[in-house]
């Protein structure tokens, strides 16, 4: 970028609160679909409401505002929404919010619903009295003016500075990251949105919904099967990282839309249509009689681990089979992931994780034509193994918990010869 052209696509300005907030001909302000909700909590709150009130008597500094002014002349928040979002419910409360276009911003989650109702309480039963003139004059920001016309410029900002306050989700980051690939900003507004609701939809990171069970429990682990890799399941940022986009060679574009689980992640419209069709798969297999007995009867005791594991390698058969013979695999599997558990003392992730890569379950399923090879190899396997007789504890549980998902699955079942041998 020449000296010239990065002084037109970036412009550093100190401006008052006054000007930036109720100035909306100046400083028409919108909150981008890739920002992550309103979510200040108490003590952020109460810290900002401390400071206007003890510094406000005169010129105060609070911060650097990072703004990305799009063609339309509007202003999108790229950093600063936390702190913007509770002045301007200040100065509601204050009565000067007439003129505040973030007064007019609709807020989609629920959660940042109960964030704004909560601090508009703490707002209103502030002892302290905050004279609104002084407030509107005094508080002044360094505000970055990003003009550039591609998106790409504001991205790499919103990922750098949004370490402050509470922590983006790896969902959050992926987000910013893919959308600096698609250069026409109609079409990244358009996805960023459908993502949006994909996040709000499953509470951002909340592992008991499709969006995280989707990508960290099942396709990140399956990719990492198939690969025959070894990982640490609390590495900070794992799904983040791994679902960035792949390295390409310049000259040579990617192309094609398999939407196989194991594809290389292609930047920009292809990561956001490949999330959409694996979660839309997830909520069908949500659907399935055996991932309904897996939830039902293994969520206590660490036993979740097993069931995860055991989901994951469901869900791949059913991306390549669907439901035919879906109760039979679901058996299978089970008993080749028990095993571990009749065979351990001592359950550990790693270990299971690492029984699972060494089961090659995935590639047997990946290679296979036809379920019934699948079935045949996996049977073939299974066939050896021999439960203990002393099983006690936790582990005789366990086996009680499977047993009786065999007996719910039993009417399903189509290959007599498949049993859990829980004889």
């Amino acid at each position: 970028m020449s000296e010239n052209k990065e002084k037109q696509e970036v412009e550093l300005k100190t401006i008052t609160l006054k000007k930036l907030l109720l100035d909306n001909k100046a400083f028409p302000l919108k909150i981008p679909d890739y920002q992550r909700i309103y979510s200040w909590e108490e003590k952020q709150v109460k810290r900002l409401l401390n400071d206007v009130h003890q510094y406000t008597s005169k010129p105060y500094h609070m911060g650097t505002i990072i703004l990305h002014k799009r063609n339309s002349g509007e202003y999108d928040i790229v950093d600063g929404q936390q702190r913007l979002v509770t002045l301007t419910l200040l100065l509601l409360k204050l009565g000067e919010g007439e003129n505040i276009s973030l007064a007019d911003q609709t807020f989609y989650s629920e959660e940042a619903h109960q964030y704004i109702a909560y601090n508009k309480w703490l707002i209103e039963n502030f002892s302290k009295e905050i004279e609104a003139e002084k407030l509107i004059e005094n508080v002044q920001f360094s505000v970055l003016i990003l003009s550039s016309k591609n998106l790409d410029l504001a991205y790499t900002f919103f990922t750098a500075n949004s370490s402050r306050g509470k922590s983006l989700s790896d969902y959050d980051l992926l987000k910013s990251h893919h959308l600096r690939f698609i250069l026409l900003p109609e079409q990244a507004e358009h996805v960023a949105g459908r993502w949006d609701n994909l996040i709000r939809q499953s509470d951002n990171q909340n592992q008991d919904k499709a969006l995280a069970r989707t990508f960290e429990l099942c396709l990140f682990r399956l990719r990492q099967w198939m690969r025959k890799r070894e990982w640490n399941d609390n590495e900070k940022r794992k799904v983040k990282n791994h679902f960035e986009a792949a390295a390409i060679i310049p000259k040579i574009p990617p192309f094609g839309e398999q939407f196989n689980f194991y594809e290389s992640i292609q930047g920009g419209t292809h990561f956001f249509a490949f999330a959409e069709h694996f979660i839309e798969r997830y909520k069908e297999f949500k659907e399935t009689i055996p991932y309904k007995q897996l939830h039902q009867y293994l969520n206590w005791e660490k036993h979740w681990w097993y069931r995860d594991v055991m989901e994951a390698l469901l869900f791949a058969y059913y991306l390549k089979f669907g439901r035919q013979y879906f109760c039979d695999a679901c058996l299978l599997i089970n008993k080749h992931v028990a095993q571990h558990r009749y065979e351990t003392s001592r359950a550990y992730l790693k270990s299971i994780l690492k029984h699972v890569s060494h089961s090659e379950i995935v590639m047997m399923i990946d290679q296979a034509t036809s379920p019934t090879f699948f079935l045949a190899e996996l049977k073939t396997a299974t066939d050896k193994f021999q439960i203990p007789e002393d099983l006690g504890g936790t582990r005789k549980k366990f086996k009680k918990h499977l047993n009786t998902i065999e007996k719910q699955l039993e009417p399903f079942v189509e290959i007599n010869q498949i049993h859990h041998g829980s004889k």
